[in-house]
């Protein structure tokens, strides 16, 4: 088993299956405007903190974890389409 601070491959794997789920959600919503959805990197950290709150008042406000995993997800959709559209930076290598 692995120890409870290492993401496994399959965990990792996952994750990304219900990212997708949101992804695809997330496709499918109407768009406002052109002009008026996310198009910077500032646009998407304003609306992922917008969800985060909400995802911390759900949790604070509920029991159990569920809305709050619901929300995390919801938040992870939004921060992934960010680099999608804004740029993918990978991690610089740690040299030891």
């Amino acid at each position: 088993m692995a120890s409870a601070n290492i993401v496994t491959k399959e965990q990792f794997d996952e994750v990304c299956a219900a990212l997708w789920s949101e992804i695809e959600y997330q496709n499918n919503l109407a768009r406002r405007t052109d002009d008026s959805e996310a198009l910077q990197v500032p646009s998407y950290l304003t609306l992922g903190q917008v969800y985060l709150n909400k995802a911390a008042e759900d949790w604070a406000l509920n029991a159990g974890d569920e809305l709050a995993l619901h929300g995390l997800r919801k938040v992870a959709g939004i921060f992934v389409r960010g680099m999608v559209y804004c740029g993918v930076r990978n991690r610089a290598p740690v040299i030891a």
